[in-house]
């Protein structure tokens, strides 16, 4: 188990993990392979489309080690492409990018009171980021959307010139920008990408959370520990007592953590 008190930086994943990967991003990946496979003039594709990046639409499931779990856009966009084959329009990527961004802006679910924990996790002198295989700007909006830009010293997508994960580039930027050393960060995320990132930088400790595709058994053997949300935070780093003030209003985090 890391030593806590060694950790002086938190770098947050996105999806999964801020927000609610599920009500957030599955609604949009449904449209966007709808409207692509209509324009394509094969609208029975939809469903494999989705299938080929990890989403089966029938049995409302999810892989978790899938490239709609924790791939990056282009990386999606790639595998759509792949299943039209000839027949993929043209502007295959501007109807997926400007859906995701479109529905992003309408569905977004925190994890947890956003603005109380960050605020309480600047007091207790943490320094915060945001990496994530989503586009910068789609990154920069939802930090401003849950009210938590002004607690976050750096914020990135897999656009940004970093590179994506698991590779260490957003990681490495982090601690560049903050002027931590990679053993005094911990990444926080729901994949086994954001293990595998902070694994790749160096850091000090890599922490999951039950919120996005993956379930606490596959998230396990990545991480050093495994919340069940981000609202546990306090309780892990500092032993606060367990509150529901971080939680969000329409629901209650566990708690327990393992």
């Amino acid at each position: 188990m890391p030593d806590w008190a060694t950790i002086k930086g938190l770098l947050f994943d996105k999806d999964g993990t801020l927000i609610d990967f599920f009500a957030t991003w599955i609604p949009a990946y449904g449209i966007a392979a709808d409207q692509i496979a209509r324009e394509a003039g094969q609208p029975q594709m939809a469903d494999a489309m989705l299938l080929a990046t990890g989403y089966d639409r029938k049995e409302d499931y999810l892989r978790p080690d899938s490239a709609l779990a924790g791939g990056t856009n282009q990386e999606l966009i790639d595998l759509w492409r792949g299943v039209l084959g000839d027949a993929a329009p043209e502007n295959l990527e501007a109807i997926a990018l400007e859906t995701f961004t479109e529905h992003a802006a309408h569905e977004v679910l925190p994890t947890a009171d956003m603005p109380l924990l960050c605020r309480r996790l600047r007091e207790k002198g943490y320094a915060l980021g945001i990496a994530t295989n989503d586009d910068l700007e789609t990154a920069i909006w939802t930090a401003e959307f849950l009210k938590i830009s002004d607690h976050m010293a750096f914020v990135t997508g897999a656009d940004a010139g970093h590179g994506g994960k698991p590779g260490p580039g957003m990681g490495l930027a982090f601690c560049a920008e903050t002027g931590l050393l990679p053993h005094e960060v911990a990444m926080v995320g729901d994949s086994a990408a954001d293990s595998k990132m902070a694994r790749a930088a160096g850091f000090g400790a890599a922490i999951g959370v039950c919120t996005g595709a993956a379930p606490e058994d596959v998230l396990r053997p990545h991480f050093d520990v495994v919340l069940d949300s981000v609202a546990l935070l306090p309780n892990l780093l500092w032993n606060e007592e367990l509150s529901q003030d971080y939680c969000v209003k329409s629901e209650s985090a566990s708690s327990s953590f393992s």
